[in-house]
């Protein structure tokens, strides 16, 4: 059985205009079962005060940093651009070691003019093996995504073993089963190319019902094959990190949305809700 964690950047709006508080939302993961959170790194930088009230909450509420999303781009077109992304990419990780997260995930890349993808994979690969024996001294798995914001650089399954055949196997996969719609994959059909790499998995739904491409909803009501992708986690006996994805939202509070949608993704787990 795998351990559930939440994500939380889609809350942001809710925390920062004073809605739900950081301490109210880990409570609320807390109470809906699950056993950790995953934050982007971000919100420490921009709030340094976050980390100490942070660890307090993960302490009274039993629950771990599943991984610290490191929003960073480690492609560049000059040093400058280059010096940049090492540091946001350090800063991520004094971040992770301070959360004591299980997972770096090192996400954000993009192409910047001039550089190929092919090039940009090199650059990525590049610096994740920079930081790796830090990582590893920390206790971190160094892990990038089948990410969407970027599908010409790191989303197509193929790109995504470039990138870890490029680190000499130091890097890890986070599989995003939503992700892979960007580049006309599904995700039940790319596991078994990517079943060993798999350190994390974040579960989402989109639909392109109406025919305005595809977008969010709610869990279980889109095209991602999410139950499959489950099955196929539980027959190969993963016990890592699984973490609710749930759509940027805002007609529902953070914490009634997580009490909707983890008990769901749990139960793909246990064999029902299929």
């Amino acid at each position: 059985m795998p351990k559930f964690a939440v994500m939380t950047f889609m809350f942001k709006p809710w925390w920062r205009d004073g809605r739900v508080s950081h301490e109210a939302l880990l409570a609320g993961i807390a109470a809906a079962g699950g056993q950790g959170v995953e934050p982007f790194h971000r919100d420490f930088v921009e709030d340094p005060g976050l980390l100490p009230r942070y660890r307090r909450a993960l302490a009274d509420n039993g629950l771990r940093v599943a991984a610290v999303d490191v929003m960073c781009n480690l492609v560049y077109a000059d040093a400058a651009q280059k010096q940049q992304g090492r540091d946001e990419l350090r800063r991520g990780l004094d971040i992770c070691r301070e959360l004591d997260a299980d997972i770096a995930h090192v996400a954000g890349h993009r192409l910047v003019g001039g550089v190929s993808p092919a090039d940009g994979r090199r650059m990525i690969a590049d610096g994740l093996v920079e930081v790796a024996e830090v990582a590893s001294a920390n206790g971190m798995v160094l892990a990038i995504e089948d990410f969407d914001p970027s599908p010409d650089l790191i989303c197509a399954t193929r790109d995504c073993l470039e990138v870890m055949r490029l680190s000499g196997g130091v890097v890890k996969l986070v599989f995003d089963t939503g992700n892979f719609m960007a580049v006309g994959e599904r995700a039940d059909e790319q596991f078994d190319l990517l079943a060993e790499h798999i350190c994390h998995c974040h579960f989402k739904d989109f639909t392109s019902a109406g025919g305005t491409g595809r977008r969010g909803c709610d869990l279980g009501t889109g095209e991602i094959p999410n139950a499959v992708v489950a099955s196929k986690l539980t027959a190969r006996g993963y016990a890592g990190w699984v973490a609710l994805e749930t759509r940027p939202r805002a007609d529902l509070d953070p914490l009634s949305a997580i009490g909707r949608e983890l008990p769901l993704l749990r139960s793909w787990f246990a064999g029902s809700g299929r």
